[in-house]
């Protein structure tokens, strides 16, 4: 019994063992810098049995994402080590962040790979822009220029859901702060879509 008993501990260890996905810090290019801690813990969080790598803990998956703006579009990259030896690479690219957690749904792997489903919703973001607008739509970007959202409708008085501090404005092109760009991309990421741009 005593033996028995041994077996199922050590047997309840190893599925828990590889259940265990570590995430490794996410390295940034041509973006916010910022946008690295975000995507990081976005995956910690939606990612199933998965955790942000604690130091000296060992994962049977270990993922190395990687995130850059390049040729107009966010190309989106994992790493993924099975023990120490690479298991698999796949990347995504998208034109705009708020598309990112639908082609990220596409990736899903029932072996170690798995989003959790979160709902969309439509959000308003309020802004202080430096000058008037005199345009009914608008695109989001950081000032790394990576296209935030597609166009948008400007509303001058309503309420929001998201205060993104001062922007500046370029024609149509509303261009969000550094933290700005943060906060925006982390609700995009949770599967939030930029329904209209409120003026403060």
């Amino acid at each position: 019994m005593k033996a028995f008993n041994i077996f199922l501990v050590l047997s309840l260890a190893t599925i828990s063992f590889a259940q265990e996905i570590g995430i490794a810090k996410t390295s940034v290019e041509n973006l916010p810098e910022g946008y690295g801690e975000v995507f990081t813990q976005f995956l910690s969080q939606n990612l199933e049995s998965s955790e942000v790598i604690q130091k000296g803990k060992d994962y049977l998956f270990t993922i190395y994402p990687s995130i850059s703006w390049e040729g107009k579009a966010y190309n989106v990259c994992f790493k993924t080590y099975k023990v120490n030896s690479l298991y698999s690479s796949q990347c995504i690219t998208v034109n705009y962040a708020e598309d990112i957690y639908d082609r990220l749904k596409t990736l899903s792997n029932s072996e170690f790979f798995r989003l959790r489903n979160l709902k969309q919703q439509q959000i308003s973001v309020k802004v202080k822009l430096d000058k008037p607008i005199n345009y009914d739509k608008v695109k989001i970007t950081s000032l790394r220029g990576d296209n935030l959202t597609r166009y948008v409708s400007v509303v001058k008085n309503g309420k929001s859901d998201l205060d993104l501090g001062n922007a500046s404005l370029n024609l149509n092109i509303v261009i969000l702060s550094e933290e700005g760009a943060e906060k925006l991309f982390k609700s995009l990421l949770e599967n939030k879509k930029v329904e209209s741009l409120v003026l403060e």
